[in-house]
Order: C-alpha cells, then sequence, then structure tokens
C-alpha cells in the first residue's frame, strides 16, 4: 500500500487527511505527521496504519487533556475520568497521563495543597469536609493528612464564625435553644468537628440576653394566636403552645409569659 495524497482539513489546520491507494484511510495531527514522516509516495503496512491510528488516539487525548487543564489544576482523577468520558481507549489514557507528568502537568501534591488553601480562603467549609472533596478526588491518604494542616485551629475558628452567624441572620426569630441546635447541626454538616461546633455555638449566642428572647417569644405568640384564632379557645391555646414549644421556648416560659402579659384564650362575656 502507498499513499498517494495528503491534505489539510479545512476546519482545523493542524490535521492531516491521509489517502493510501487512492482512497482516504485515516487523518493525524501535525506532530503525528512529522513524527510516522508521513509523505506522499510513502510505502505503508496495515500494522503501521494501526501504529500510527493509535499514536493519533493518544496525540489528541493529550491536547483534549492540556486544554482541560487550562481552566484550573486537576487530580489525576478528574484527567482520568475526563478522558473516559471522551471515549478514549484505557492504552491511550495510561500514555497520556504519563505524558502530562513529565510535562509536570500533573502533581497531586501541589494540586491537593492549592485546592486545600483556596477552599480555606474562599468558602467556609471545615476539614472534614475539605478531606473527603479531596477523596472523592482521588487524592491519597498520605497526602491529604499533610496538606489539611494548612487548616489551622485559628482559621476554622475564623471561619465557623462566620458560618455560625449566616445560621443567626437566617434564623433570627428562632428561640436560643433551637438557634444554638441549628448552629451546632449546620457547623457538624460543613464539616466541622464537635468541640469546634460547641465552642462557636457558646461565643455567638452569649450575645443574645433575656430580652432578646422575650421579643421573639411575643413577636411568635403573636403569629400563633393570628393562625390559631379559628378554633375555640382551648383548642388554639393548646395549639399555640405547642406551636411554640416546637420553635424551641420551654413550656414554662411560655406560661410565664402569658400570665405575666395577662395572655387569655377564654372568650369574652
Amino acid at each position: 500500500m502507498k499513499i498517494t495524497s495528503i491534505s489539510v482539513q479545512q476546519k482545523n489546520k493542524e490535521r492531516y487527511n491521509i489517502f493510501v491507494d487512492e482512497k482516504y484511510n485515516f487523518s493525524v495531527d501535525e506532530e503525528v505527521l512529522a513524527r510516522f514522516q508521513l509523505m506522499k509516495g510513502k510505502q505503508i503496512t496495515e500494522a503501521e496504519i494501526e501504529e500510527i491510528k493509535q499514536a493519533d488516539m493518544v496525540r489528541k487525548g493529550l491536547n483534549k487533556a492540556i486544554n482541560f487543564l487550562s481552566h484550573r489544576v486537576r487530580s489525576e482523577k478528574e484527567i482520568r475520568d475526563y478522558l473516559r468520558k471522551q471515549e478514549m481507549e484505557p492504552f491511550a489514557i495510561d500514555a497520556i497521563l504519563q505524558k502530562l507528568a513529565d510535562m509536570d502537568y500533573i502533581n497531586d501534591a501541589e494540586f491537593a495543597e492549592l485546592f486545600t488553601k483556596t477552599q480555606i480562603k474562599t468558602t467556609l467549609k471545615g476539614p472534614r469536609t475539605i478531606e473527603r472533596e479531596l477523596v472523592e478526588k482521588g487524592l491519597t491518604r498520605e497526602i491529604i493528612s499533610q496538606v489539611i494542616l494548612e487548616y489551622s485551629e485559628e482559621a476554622q475558628i475564623e471561619n465557623a464564625e462566620k458560618q455560625a452567624r449566616k445560621i443567626m441572620r437566617r434564623n433570627n426569630k428562632s428561640a436560643k435553644k433551637t438557634l444554638q441546635q441549628k448552629i451546632i447541626t449546620d457547623l457538624i454538616q460543613k464539616g466541622y468537628t464537635t468541640e469546634i461546633a460547641k465552642l462557636l455555638v457558646t461565643n455567638v449566642t452569649s450575645e443574645l440576653d433575656a430580652a432578646d428572647e422575650v421579643e421573639i417569644l411575643q413577636k411568635q405568640l403573636e403569629k400563633a394566636i393570628r393562625k390559631n384564632k379559628r378554633y375555640k379557645p382551648s383548642i388554639a391555646k393548646q395549639k399555640t403552645i405547642t406551636s411554640l414549644m416546637q420553635k424551641g421556648f420551654s413550656y414554662d416560659t411560655i406560661q410565664s409569659y402569658l400570665t405575666e402579659n395577662e395572655i387569655s384564650f377564654e372568650e369574652e362575656e
């Protein structure tokens, strides 16, 4: 068999169509064309064509991987998963990853360090969440245990406090007890330890005094009374008290407020 013609593709000037024995046979990247010294008149075998096609697949995958990496640094697993989605053959993926490593495009330790620092500075995630995300990105436990040391206790407390205050702002109509439970639950879900969550909930809610609690109770009581006024007095009272208890107010606190403010659910005669 002989290469009878080579032409540049119209839509991609870096790729070439190869015609063998007057018929189109395959296309290659410019680098592959030069590496295998493909030219008009060259004799070529089926085995050589298959080798060239495999080399071209690696080259195409490498170009895609480099473009994928141009947006941000990636872990080896992220690149491997991306190439699988691009329907690359396993042999090509392994070859591409090796070439990227040789070119210093892959360094999981550096990736993990940069990722961790970015998460600490730009998010309010706790260390356990960051660790879990690093695991999902294919980083080893050894690397993770090293980079997570970047997240100092001081930085954890600072970020946890910011998150706790966000919860306070979103739940400023809740009783102190309910608010504290919400803060602890949220911080643990965000990846902070129970110890830090309890420390922060004590710090940020210490600013709430009895007057704040009474004001919140008053507003919630008024809302509950309006909602339940369609019921007869005994049921309205029961539903109102239940509603307030669900919001974190104790039964004794509710009863004391009703008595002190002479709030009655009895029908007027």
